[in-house]
């Protein structure tokens, strides 16, 4: 693998190894933030335009990501994403919520990931995660101090 700059493929193994050990989920973070990618534009944007209506979201218990393109990689075509917000719930409604509170005029554009699970493994996850890293729109429980980028392909984020 060819190094670069944004440091691509050089995945933190700490979440996987406390999964693991303390679990028997049979998931790793990759897993978890590459399935079900979709997006969605800000409501300052387009007025009341999101994109959703096309993800078919279900809405089933979930942990969900929303993430941001920080950067662009093209020795290995990928996009650096920073986890903006981790939550768990009924998948449909939460991101509904999220559009409707939250100002994402800023970035414009966020991407979400999403895996449904039980709620019990969900809560689990939701807390591991807030424990290892610091998620910026996170507010309660979110002692972690590492973030989280993942890298998502072209085809990941179209």
């Amino acid at each position: 693998m060819i190094d670069c700059d944004l440091g691509c493929y050089n995945r933190q193994k700490l979440f996987d190894n406390i999964l693991k050990k303390e679990t028997n989920f049979n998931l790793t973070l990759e897993t978890i933030t590459h399935s079900n990618i979709g997006w969605f534009i800000d409501k300052t944007i387009v007025d009341g335009v999101f994109h959703l209506k096309e993800w078919h979201l279900p809405n089933e218990d979930s942990i969900y990501f929303l993430w941001l393109k920080e950067g662009y990689c093209p020795i290995h075509e990928i996009f650096l994403m920073k986890c903006l917000y981790i939550g768990k719930g009924k998948l449909s409604d939460r991101i509904i919520s999220h559009l409707k509170r939250k100002d994402f005029s800023e970035e414009m554009i966020v991407y979400f990931s999403f895996v449904t699970l039980q709620n019990r493994q969900s809560k689990y996850i939701e807390q591991l995660l807030l424990d290892i890293y610091n998620i910026p729109l996170n507010k309660n429980e979110n002692s972690g101090n590492q973030s989280l980028y993942e890298y998502f392909t072209q085809s990941e984020v179209d």
